[in-house]
């Protein structure tokens, strides 16, 4: 491999760039809007935001015969150490932390990398004393794999998600998961808890969690809360039991490290208590069976933030906690839909694009003894940056 055409020049194309140049390999950073015309080069590296369907760009790569792999597919081939790997529509980024928190417990010096934070190119060009790369991988990052072989990986549940790529719909969309065991031995090859009649060493009942059919640990008290979280639990110990030899795998280490581990931001985070409502950050509830998952997580009466790019999803189990909402606050681009699934099941407000108009919305809907959530069951790239960006938007409104 003498040159590199990378597509995309964001945070995964960057990192890409970066490793071509701890290897001495040239490359060509490019976007659409650079004049869209593709560059010559031994390799295709896509970053995931390139859309297949919509980029000229991808579009010219597809035709041009050459080889395209993920950037993630690029740093696998240069990564030489231990790595697990961790998908589904729900929990990815959870599950991942609590993966490698879990091996820190037991000693191992292991890093999150792939959709979470750090790309795994980037950790490639600069690995340091990692022993394991705990990767948290999507749909977009599997579409061009070819030897990324995980010593152990999971698969947490499928979801309706992402169905405006797919022309296969659902169905297809399950398929491109699934590519994250291609080369995994069958032995560790894990499902989460919602998947029946597959093999696992980790079971749950209610929040208690067993290994081998003996009990292993109760997760009540944990910054784990909901059923949710005890599907993550249950992987990531399932996880490590499958990769961390018997003697480094102690039950003390590990129960010490499901104690300790805090979950990160914009993951049914409260913000804050303000005349007696309870604001709380879940941006990252970007499909319809996270925000079901966040609202049963949360007491009493809810005001709702939904909103954003609808990604073609189906918002109709929504409606089955719409008992729940003393008002729906709307808001974003495919706001119609949402309105469809719930005009006649409870209150629901119009607040357009203007989220300053969402959160003066909901304040005003609310009773002490409330929950103001953020939870949109959609994609934020038509009012802000990405999810972060959102989240932080609404803390700092419901700070104020």
């Amino acid at each position: 491999m003498k040159s590199v055409t990378i597509l995309g020049t964001g945070i995964s194309g960057s990192a890409a760039a970066k490793l071509c140049a701890a290897n001495d390999i040239s490359c060509t950073l490019v976007n659409d809007g650079d004049g869209a015309v593709l560059p010559d080069g031994d390799l295709i590296v896509v970053s995931p935001g390139m859309h297949p369907g919509k980029s000229a760009l991808y579009k010219q790569a597809l035709a041009s015969g050459r080889e395209i792999v993920s950037e993630m597919e690029f740093g696998y081939r240069f990564w030489k150490r231990p790595l697990l790997a961790i998908t589904g529509t729900n929990g990815k980024t959870t599950t991942t932390e609590l993966t490698c928190h879990l091996l820190r417990s037991c000693g191992i010096v292991a890093e999150t990398c792939g959709n979470i934070g750090r790309p795994l190119s980037d950790l490639a060009a600069e690995p340091g004393d990692c022993q394991c790369a705990v990767t948290e991988v999507s749909s977009f990052q599997l579409e061009k794999i070819r030897d990324f072989a995980p010593q152990a990986a999971v698969i947490l549940n499928f979801q309706s998600d992402h169905i405006d790529r797919y022309p296969g719909g659902f169905a297809e969309y399950c398929a491109v998961k699934e590519r994250i065991f291609t080369h995994v031995p069958p032995e560790n090859r894990i499902y989460g808890l919602s998947f029946r009649d597959v093999p696992r060493r980790v079971t749950a009942e209610g929040q208690k969690l067993f290994s081998d059919g003996k009990y292993f640990f109760d997760l009540a008290g944990c910054d784990l809360p909901g059923a949710h979280n005890v599907e993550n639990a249950a992987a990531a110990l399932e996880l490590c039991l499958r990769f961390l030899p018997p003697e480094m795998c102690g039950q003390e280490q590990l129960i010490a490290g499901l104690r300790s581990f805090k979950r990160g931001r914009h993951r049914i985070e409260t913000v804050c208590v303000r005349d007696g409502v309870t604001y709380v950050n879940d941006s990252k509830g970007t499909n319809p069976a996270a925000v079901l998952a966040a609202i049963d997580s949360c007491a009493g009466k809810l005001v709702i933030l939904l909103g954003g790019l609808g990604k073609g999803m189906d918002f109709s189990p929504l409606a089955s906690r719409a008992h729940r909402f003393r008002a729906a606050i709307l808001y974003g681009q495919d706001r119609a839909e949402l309105f469809r699934v719930l005009t006649g099941k409870c209150p629901c407000f119009d607040c357009g694009s203007d989220f300053s108009l969402v959160m003066s919305c909901a304040k005003a809907q609310a009773l002490p003894g409330d929950t103001i959530l953020l939870s949109p069951a959609c994609a934020s790239m038509d009012m802000f940056k990405n999810y972060a960006e959102r989240g932080d938007t609404f803390a700092r409104l419901a700070r104020k």
